[in-house]
């Protein structure tokens, strides 16, 4: 926050993708995403992005643990740095929220369903379970649900939705030709009958990102009111 004072305590906003070799961390011009995360620091928040080692893009060997459990590594090197910052005085690690799309916002839904770290998630256009998701990148890390039915049904999102912590808001595009929408509509009606409330944002004519200028400016928006209000 630009008027940052260590003897005070702030919340924190994170931003992950944590697919295998998909980093985050780059010296790179980060678009609308970026000046949004400057705007929510000018109202307060740390904003943290730290990639998880399967995430790195240091080669074979960093991904590869992630091999037939996807989620599970990730969620615990999520959670080593959040330990990080908890160790810091001016972290209040009683308001955390994260944020990602795609396997990020899978990561955002698994995490709020595995761990009870965060306050607060925003997951957008997430894989709730990897059988509702295309074979040849699916296979690639869980091999076939025949082979690794225990796998699927472990990390299965949808499974969990009982075990949901915190206030998640999801987001998908309904016309989304990649992570189709049904991942999202059968984890909304898992968390109905569950019991479980959670906010919902759809978006008409939108696919597996949101980019009609009128939309986003929504979407942001609307993921600022979320944050304001609940974290």
């Amino acid at each position: 926050p630009p008027d940052f004072d260590p003897s005070k305590k702030y919340p924190v906003f994170q931003f992950t993708y944590a697919g295998p070799h998909a980093p985050s961390v780059a010296n790179r011009w980060g678009g609308n995403r970026a000046m949004w995360f400057q705007l929510l620091a000018q109202k307060g928040f740390i904003v943290w992005v730290c990639d998880n080692r399967t995430a790195s893009g240091k080669g074979e060997e960093s991904a590869w643990p992630a091999y037939k459990r996807l989620y599970e590594l990730e969620l615990r090197d999520i959670e080593d740095g959040l330990n990080y910052l908890k160790s810091l005085p001016y972290v209040d690690d009683n308001r955390i929220g994260i944020h990602g799309w795609s396997f990020g916002g899978s990561m955002t839904s698994y995490a709020l369903t595995h761990s009870k770290s965060f306050k607060i998630g925003i997951a957008g256009g997430t894989v709730t379970d990897w059988r509702l998701y295309d074979s040849i990148y699916t296979e690639r890390y869980m091999m076939m649900p025949l082979n690794n039915r225990e796998g699927y049904d472990r990390n299965s999102i949808t499974k969990a939705a009982k075990d949901l912590h915190g206030r998640l808001l999801l987001i998908h595009g309904m016309m989304d030709d990649n992570v189709h929408m049904q991942n999202t509509t059968q984890f909304a009606y898992a968390l109905q009958e569950a019991g479980k409330q959670f906010d919902l944002m759809l978006y008409p004519t939108q696919r597996h990102g949101v980019t009609n200028p009128t939309q986003v400016r929504h979407m942001y928006g609307m993921m600022t009111d979320f944050i304001l209000k609940n974290l």
